[in-house]
């Protein structure tokens, strides 16, 4: 009777191991990850202003998931809107720099104005940070100002790649996370978009 006991025990405990296991394999398919976790809305856009600015458009859908998770209507504390969450007076420069005409504050609100505008600025800091992905991420979340005082005082260089050596906690994480994002989905979608 307790070998029944012990033997049933060990069928259920593999049984569940098997089941985590599984789970685990359906949840790391790719089409589970592309419908819940590495979702891509307003690829057209993105592709679109991408390429008009030559940036990576895996890059740009990974800075958009971390910062409105894909959200049109985010809108954070300190006032940053829309998808790419562009503060209203880098908004209003963006727009002067573009030579858009008439702009208002509320088109920052628009899917296709904010990516055209974020991809702009993205491009801008990709330039001027030497096509340094670190520390362009830095100065998209913490401000090129800072970016630019931190290479001034621990004398980074366009070659810096140090992530643990940002100084604020938070930019240092979502470098680290928009990078890991971004080879997410490029693993997942390169095959499906032409051309990159």
């Amino acid at each position: 009777m307790r070998r029944k006991k012990k033997s049933r025990r060990w069928f259920y405990w593999a049984l569940f191991v098997c089941l985590v296991f599984a789970a685990w394999q359906v949840w790391r398919s790719d089409e589970v990850q592309m419908r819940f976790v590495y979702l891509w809305p307003y690829q057209e856009e993105i592709i679109e202003y991408s390429k008009k600015n030559n940036l990576d458009p895996f890059l740009v859908a990974a800075v958009i998931k971390n910062e409105s998770g894909f959200r049109i209507d985010a809108k954070s504390k300190p006032g940053a809107i829309g998808l790419m969450q562009i503060m209203p007076q880098t908004g209003e420069w963006i727009a002067g720099e573009m030579g858009m005409q008439n702009f208002q504050m509320v088109k920052l609100a628009e899917a296709e104005t904010n990516i055209r505008m974020g991809c702009w600025y993205l491009s801008e800091l990709e330039y001027e940070f030497g096509h340094n992905r670190v520390l362009m991420l830095a100065a998209y979340n913490a401000g090129r100002g800072n970016t630019r005082n931190w290479m001034e005082e621990f004398n980074w260089d366009t070659d810096f790649g140090n992530i643990e050596a940002i100084p604020y906690i938070d930019t240092r994480e979502y470098v680290r996370k928009v990078l890991y994002d971004r080879g997410q989905y490029y693993k997942l979608y390169k095959k499906r978009i032409d051309n990159y």
